[in-house]
């Protein structure tokens, strides 16, 4: 839990950065992601997130890679998965009456109060984390992180494409230099369901790690 946390302070601190160097075109940045962006067939569901995040790999693998919406089910029940066992046991946007139940993770500077798998135009899957800001200066705006999908026979990959601050495309020398404020290892390491490379910015996961016959 505390590597992820780290992770998501690399990423507030990026945030302040970007955001001090363009304090006076905060609109440019302005966005908002909110709880009618969650998939209410993840977020209401009562069965196993493991299991059906197996279930819809092995029906984009019999699909033979072509209904990427699958993907996108998979990266949202993974993100939902991911956020109740490492970061906050209590997360239920939708259904939840708590602070706690509303929010990923506080921060003194920001709130992450939602993540959200989505595909472009161009069928990447795109990775949309919220950040807000309630002191001034006043923010709400998201990351989103834009991988190319690739299935090679049982293996899915994700490769980063670009990063976004809302529209602001965040080049790659800037990220890079965040990301080696990390313990790129532990964080690698940390990851439950398949393989994270911090160096290349890929993903892969073998669908046989989910039971395929």
């Amino acid at each position: 839990m505390k590597i992820i946390k780290r992770i998501i302070i690399v990423l507030l601190l990026l945030c302040i950065t970007i955001g001090i160097l363009g304090i006076l075109a905060l609109n440019r940045i302005k966005t908002e992601i909110n709880k009618d962006d969650l998939p209410t067939e993840v977020y209401d569901t009562e069965h196993d997130l493991t299991a059906l995040m197996g279930y819809k790999l092995i029906m984009f693998y019999q699909d033979e890679g072509e209904d990427k919406s699958l993907i996108v089910d998979f990266f949202n029940l993974l993100i939902l998965d991911t956020i109740i066992k490492n970061i906050n046991s209590d997360y239920d946007p939708l259904n939840g009456s708590s602070n706690a139940s509303k929010s990923i993770l506080t921060h003194e500077q920001f709130k992450i109060d939602f993540i959200v798998a989505s595909l472009n135009d161009d069928n990447q899957l795109v990775i949309s984390i919220s950040l807000k800001r309630d002191s001034f200066p006043k923010l709400t705006t998201a990351f989103n992180f834009v991988f190319d999908i690739q299935l090679d026979d049982t293996v899915l990959s994700l490769t980063l494409d670009k990063v976004f601050l809302h529209d602001v495309e965040v080049k790659r020398y800037i990220y890079n230099y965040f990301i080696s404020l990390t313990d790129k290892s532990a964080v690698e390491d940390y990851i439950e369901h398949g393989t994270l490379n911090l160096s290349e910015y890929t993903y892969t996961i073998n669908i046989v790690e989910f039971g395929m016959p």
